[in-house]
């Protein structure tokens, strides 16, 4: 393989690409079924060797996972397991472990002759069933997260979903390790582990004590300061390749050697920002592109001979795809309720984790490449990748209407905790504040309540927040706002006011449907939405950026007319962000961490 030949397969692919995405765009479809269907046009013209496709995809999801991995933080690492990890744990348990049955389960019937005139080249044994399982398991906080462009959230079901698919992501890594030692025996997977530890220490060395020098030398330059990170990927490539590890684990370890500053240099990560979108493009084009299905002609000139092959491959694929899509995010949302979260987060929570995530993709071109892959097994886990995230992409947007048919026709059940055991309301409470969300805005409005003597109630559906509550609440419950319990146990329509400060849109369409009979604040970052809420029932809409203006021109005006000097002012700042105080408690609208703009 040469660079011009590397080169030329780009070119082609996003030749394809750019007039699917222009006409996705002008109808405005999802852009990821485009990027797929555009990798498949490629894939069955035959236009680029399967090699240079395979070392194409090895690359891009290596730059991927590198641009990820820089938004790791080294620091925050725990040495407790968390509830979210031991949900992660048994999920990809309970998933892989069905993989390989399953896996077994065609292998023995190929093996009876069950299926008649089947051809298969290869055995489904039980190393070719761990492949299975590994891409049964793994979810992706790529795709996760790079499928629909997402932000940041301040809900508990993103957070989830980032907890448990980051725990994945570091499983996968090791698998990865593992399969790079390209035999199953004890000696050179314990090698290929001692690498992968040589990589990660360096990679915190570096952020810890060399990557300041770094800073120091580039002299606040984002030019500078991008060549360096990019220099520094380079060096983890090398070492990769010197140990003869997967070159992913390598660009996995140079995100962790970077120190996120955003704000420092900001030009230099939206020009990671940039690079982490093209190669998502490239991402979702080679697993199409990587999709192999029987050729049409063949179908119809010689069924019999063409099909046969591909039955086993078909049938595997159609098994990964019920257990990713439909057995994987039953098993989290059980998972998830028992340890406390509810009903509507663990569902969404599910539904975001229902897809082959890219590291799975990576270990089937890894065990392919070392010959531990049989052919018509990986061409299964590509199919069953390129399915799961078209179905992935239809879940994801009508995530909200699957949970309330879910819900309307109990397949949910109720509440694993009795919401009697999780709030302090006093029955019978009218004329209160309802409070949805106990991050730093819900504190301060209990806050203001409790001054006035103004009776309320906090909603809040993150377990972690439980302590903070019982400490600090005089009324609260404990569940989704949404919930018929909750509702009911916090008296909605008793209530004087209902202040949300969750930007969700269930949440506040839910709210806005109650507004003839109580008053409803509701929020929104969007100033056109802000004018349709009002005009839709809102009693009045939170804006932050309105509110951080309205603040900063009412400091402004005091330290210019004297009533606040400088040192004041300051102080004020310091205290509105907690600096010196205790960190804030976990909650629905500041998971994992947020500063509120309003009250800065």
């Amino acid at each position: 393989m040469t660079d011009v030949s590397l080169l030329t397969a780009l070119a082609i692919l996003f030749v394809i690409i750019g007039p699917l995405l222009l006409i996705a765009r002008s109808l405005r479809l999802s852009v990821v079924p485009s990027l797929i269907l555009a990798g498949l046009i490629v894939g069955q013209l035959g236009i680029i060797d399967e090699e240079l496709m395979l070392e194409l995809a090895r690359l891009g999801i290596a730059f991927l996972i590198f641009a990820f991995s820089v938004q790791i933080h080294t620091e925050r690492v725990r040495t407790t397991v968390s509830d979210t990890e031991v949900v992660a744990i048994v999920q990809a348990l309970v998933l892989g472990a069905l993989g390989v049955v399953f896996a077994l389960g065609i292998g023995i019937t190929l093996e009876l002759g069950l299926l008649a005139n089947v051809g298969f080249e290869g055995t489904l044994g039980i190393e070719q069933a761990l492949f299975v399982g590994i891409a049964a398991a793994l979810s992706s906080t790529i795709v996760g997260t790079a499928l629909f462009a997402k932000g940041q959230s301040d809900i508990v079901h993103d957070y989830l979903s980032a907890e448990i698919d980051s725990f994945n992501d570091l499983l996968a890594v090791i698998i990865l390790l593992v399969v790079s030692a390209g035999v199953f025996t004890l000696e050179p997977i314990a090698t290929q582990l001692g690498y992968g530890v040589i990589l990660f220490a360096a990679a915190v060395i570096v952020n810890r004590y060399f990557f300041g020098v770094i800073e120091l030398l580039t002299g606040g330059s984002d030019e500078s300061m991008l060549i360096s990170i990019v220099a520094l990927l380079i060096v983890f490539l090398a070492a990769a390749e010197f140990l003869e590890t997967s070159i992913v684990v390598g660009a996995f370890a140079a995100g962790l050697a970077v120190r996120d500053n955003p704000v420092t240099y900001s030009e230099v990560f939206n020009g990671l920002t940039s690079i982490r979108q093209f190669f998502v493009a490239i991402f979702f084009a080679t697993v199409g592109a990587l999709v192999t299905l029987p050729a049409p002609g063949a179908v119809i000139a010689t069924p019999a001979e063409t099909l046969s092959p591909f039955l086993p491959v078909a049938a595997l694929a159609f098994g990964l795809v019920v257990l990713t899509v439909i057995v994987k995010p039953i098993v989290t949302v059980a998972l998830l309720v028992y340890n406390g979260y509810d009903r509507r987060s663990a569902t969404v929570a599910g539904l975001d984790m229902d897809h082959v995530g890219e590291f799975s993709i990576i270990v089937a071109i890894e065990a392919l490449i070392l010959g531990l892959l049989i052919e018509p097994v990986f061409e299964a886990i590509i199919l069953a990748a390129a399915v799961s995230m078209l179905l992935s992409n239809l879940t994801q947007t009508y995530a909200e209407d699957i949970y309330r048919a879910m819900l309307d026709r109990g397949w949910l059940g109720r509440p694993y905790h009795n919401v009697d055991d999780w709030h302090t309301v006093p029955e019978g409470i009218t004329d209160h504040v309802v409070i949805v969300g106990y991050g730093r805005q819900g504190r301060r409005l209990a806050q203001f309540c409790e001054e006035i003597d103004q009776p309320y109630v906090v909603i809040e559906n993150n377990p972690q927040a439980l302590s903070a509550l019982r400490d600090e609440c005089a009324a609260y419950v404990l569940g989704d706002a949404i919930e018929p319990e909750t509702v009911e146990v916090a008296n909605y329509d008793r209530a004087r006011l209902i202040i949300s400060t969750a930007e969700l849109p269930a949440l506040t369409d839910y709210f806005l449907s109650l507004s003839d009979t109580v008053d409803v604040i509701v929020r929104t970052r969007e100033l056109p939405m802000a004018a349709e809420l009002l005009e839709r029932g809102a009693t009045y809409v939170i804006v932050p950026d309105l509110l951080a203006a309205d603040q900063l021109a009412s400091r402004l005006e005091g330290l210019l007319d004297g009533t606040y000097g400088p040192e004041e002012i300051r102080s004020v700042g310091l205290e509105a962000l907690g600096v010196g105080d205790t960190a804030p408690h976990p909650s629905s609208t500041d998971l994992p961490t947020q500063t509120d703009d309003s009250e800065v």
